[in-house]
């Protein structure tokens, strides 16, 4: 396989991919990698993402590109009640279990051997949160917010079991304790900061995505 091409909601996550992933993969020699914003309406792409778009944008790349992995990248966060199987997921509850639940329904859905999806638990700035050397990057963190998100980090071992609480999701604690973070621009600085090598050290459902990925395309 030529590459990767991952599917992805919204403009940090396709910062994230090409500032972050791709480098990392470049050294498995997998050099064509691309993040996809899901094309929302004719000349507008990124958020609402709704399956039926979620699915023609997949679909659309497969047929036109014969010699790549596609894949996708979006958060189990607010995920829309349209996907495969949503209701019948949400009696399941470990949100790990529901959320490998959900990807295979996407998987049997679209059922093509190029295509695996990949939904993030809870939320792309979960990553963040693996280590505290990632905030170093932003200066004046008030020393109170500061604590708090360094307390946040050493208390889950695995930043992507996070609380995904409206108020205590990744992307809101950030938004919350640090004056003036731009998703866009913030995030995927923090995740460079931190490394990659670091983020699948401590996030396992990433980690095994990245895996996965490493495996489809160079076999």
């Amino acid at each position: 396989m030529r590459g990767v091409y991952i599917v992805s909601e919204g403009q940090t996550e396709e910062e994230f991919i090409r500032s972050c992933m791709a480098p990392y993969l470049q050294d498995f020699e997998i050099y064509d990698v691309r993040a996809i914003l899901i094309e929302t309406s004719p000349g507008h792409k990124g958020g609402d993402l709704k399956y039926s778009r979620y699915k023609k944008n997949i679909e659309n790349l497969l047929k036109a590109q014969s010699d790549i992995i596609v894949t996708s990248l979006i958060d189990f966060f607010r995920l829309k009640s349209d996907f495969p199987k949503y209701e019948e997921a949400k009696s399941i509850a470990d949100k790990q279990d529901r959320v490998r639940f959900l990807e295979k329904a996407i998987c049997e859905d679209i059922d093509h051997p190029r295509f695996f999806p990949y939904i993030q638990l809870h939320e792309f700035e979960g990553l963040l949160f693996s280590d505290p050397k990632g905030l170093s990057y932003i200066p004046d963190i008030p020393p109170k917010s500061q604590i708090e998100l360094e307390s946040a980090i050493h208390a889950h071992p695995n930043p992507e079991l996070l609380n995904d609480g409206a108020e205590t999701a990744p992307s809101k604690r950030l938004i919350n304790l640090i004056p003036g973070y731009q998703k866009t621009l913030h995030g995927p600085l923090i995740a460079c900061e931190i490394g990659l090598p670091v983020i699948l050290e401590k996030c396992p459902r990433f980690k095994q995505w990245v895996g996965q990925i490493l495996k489809l395309v160079q076999a």
